[in-house]
């Protein structure tokens, strides 16, 4: 079947199969209302009918967000996405907000077809979220399916726009009967599922939105995009940890039990400062100071009260770029703020110096035990201060995510990859299996995952739940960047030869495990290429005694060490 291709879409970096043709042509085709069904999400926000004084801005947001209309400046067109998405905070909630918010995004999200910056995808993604929060208010399907949509379109992958597509289908079918969604949306979805079933998702992911889906206390909140809300109660802020940089921070939002949150930005006239917000709905402030002081690129975090609930307030020094998602188990909102999107170059890709490698686990967290008790945080801290005392001998910047037995938190580790201004970011962990048979050596890139083996693997070390690690595959599949992925690949390419080939030559044989694609949560936000290397099998007699040596542990040292520089040499 041949989809028609607007000229307002991006050039996409070319992929040798037709299968990534054909994700992005349908993706253009659904998000621009030529796929069946599509009209409705081009109709169904009837204008909303006001008289103040940001009437115009919605007018000409609403008129440059239409096929073939010429745009102004881009700076012109950004302010005011962001003028339209203000006046949809300000609303708060309700009918008249979404309605803002996915005029402000369909905007976003033209502009990006037009320029191709990731930052404006993102920001349109963000934007329809918003406006599909609430599943009562006509319009939010459409919202939805065109956030399922530019998602997968997005990360160049099929496999992701059936999902999230699969997700909005289920979210409002349930809601049905207390909202009665137009039926014209769900119909359209069901026929964009139809021209992707070749690329539905393994059935256990499909499961675990289900299971997600089923668990929420209010039907239509979803659980990763925007938080789903449990029974039993409001949601606390249980604490507010920021890690900052100079060129990107992190700001992890800590609650008692999940719940929904809506994100926005404001920038001050001239652009010499902005704040974003995330606003948490139903949440109580609870007990304690949540001012934090900072620097760099964060001007200073706080928490406040709202009438709707609570708000986390980042200042920021000007425009900054932004992703908000959310962590079950326990749940988190992660904040990531930096001067630049992830991959971009302000100048010529620079030499490798700074180097961080993260041992796994720590503390409290031992990791994998193997069959006579070596334990797998003892093992990741010793080859990192080996491989680290080398590359310092041969002139990089290092940093260990941890230099003693100490427990550091997942979503640390990353930010204190970012803090340092890193150009590699490697983390070294033990395998394990349920048998003792299984051997080998792997190493691991982020990106969605389609390998059960690799995703129970993910599950182990995010210390998750398969169905939980299963939701943040398919959402990391949004968070991957082409060029930064690429250059991740061929960094766990060349640790994977080096590890295999050293092992081969000095124990005569060695287990190809291969590189793997899987939702490591230690790998999310790192702003440089990185990889998961797992050593070996702990779980395994033979490699576990390995493991325990000495010997085996500066080999392991020396493969990284070796794939580092042969990543500097360019091979």
């Amino acid at each position: 079947m041949a989809l028609p291709r607007s000229e307002n879409s991006p050039s996409p970096a070319r992929h040798p199969s037709s299968m990534r043709f054909f994700v992005a042509t349908l993706c253009a085709a659904v998000a621009l209302g030529f796929a069946s069904g599509c009209e409705s999400h081009r109709s169904a926000h009837s204008e909303p009918s006001t008289d103040d004084g940001q009437n115009l801005d919605r007018l000409e947001a609403r008129r440059l967000g239409e096929a073939g209309a010429p745009l102004p400046p881009r700076a012109e067109v950004i302010a005011l996405v962001q003028k339209v998405a203000d006046a949809a905070a300000h609303e708060g909630a309700g009918a008249r907000a979404a309605q803002l918010y996915a005029i402000s995004a369909r905007l976003a999200e033209r502009i990006w077809r037009i320029e191709g910056h990731d930052e404006d995808a993102a920001r349109a993604l963000d934007l329809y979220k918003s406006a599909a929060v609430d599943p009562k208010l006509a319009g939010a399907c459409e919202s939805a399916r065109a956030a399922a949509s530019l998602a997968g379109e997005r990360a160049h992958d099929a496999a992701i726009t059936y999902a999230e597509l699969y997700r909005v289908e289920r979210r409002f079918a349930a809601a049905a009967p207390k909202a009665s969604p137009p039926q014209a949306c769900l119909q359209g979805i069901g026929a964009d599922l139809l021209l992707l079933a070749s690329f539905r998702p393994a059935q256990s992911v499909l499961d675990s939105i289900d299971q997600a889906l089923e668990g929420e206390g209010t039907v239509g909140i979803d659980p990763v995009d925007s938080g789903a809300r449990l029974a039993g109660g409001p949601s606390r802020l249980v604490r507010v940890d920021v890690w900052p940089g100079d060129d990107a921070a992190r700001v992890v939002v800590s609650l008692d039990q999940p719940a929904s949150y809506r994100v926005a930005d404001e920038v001050a006239s001239g652009g010499s400062s902005a704040q974003t917000f995330v606003d948490l709905d139903g949440v109580d402030l609870g007990a304690g100071s949540h001012e934090l002081a900072e620097s760099g690129i964060l001007r200073g975090v706080h928490a406040e009260a709202t009438r709707t609930g609570s708000r986390v307030v980042l200042d920021l020094p000007g425009h900054a770029w932004r992703h908000v998602f959310a962590m079950p188990e326990p749940f988190r909102i992660i904040i990531d703020v930096a001067r630049r999107p992830p991959g971009a170059q302000t100048h010529a890709p620079r030499e490798v110096a700074r180097v961080v490698i993260d041992p796994g686990h720590g503390g409290r967290d031992t990791g994998a035990v193997g069959p006579t008790g070596i334990v797998e945080k003892d093992v990741t801290l010793d080859i990192a201060h080996r491989a680290a005392g080398v590359l310092l001998a041969q002139g990089l910047e290092i940093l260990l995510t941890r230099d003693d037995d100490r427990f550091v938190a997942l979503e640390e580790r990353a930010a204190r990859a970012n803090a340092f201004s890193a150009d590699l970011f490697v983390s070294i962990h033990c395998n394990a299996s349920e048998g003792k048979a299984r051997h080998g050596v792997e190493t691991y890139v982020l990106d969605a995952s389609r390998d059960e083996i690799a995703a129970r693997v993910a599950a182990r070390e995010n210390e998750m739940t398969p169905t939980a690690s299963a939701e943040l595959a398919q959402m990391l599949g949004g968070l991957r960047l082409a060029d930064q992925s690429r250059h991740s690949t061929q960094f766990a390419h060349l640790l994977q030869r080096s590890a295999t080939t050293a092992i081969r030559m000095r124990y005569g044989e060695a287990s190809e495990g291969g590189v793997h694609f899987a939702g490591f949560y230690v790998l999310v936000g790192a702003r440089m290429p990185s990889a998961l290397f797992e050593t070996s099998y702990i779980s395994n007699p033979v490699e576990e005694q390995r493991l325990g040596s000495v010997e085996y542990r500066q080999l392991l040292a020396d493969a990284v060490v070796n794939a580092i520089r042969a990543y500097r040499e360019g091979r």
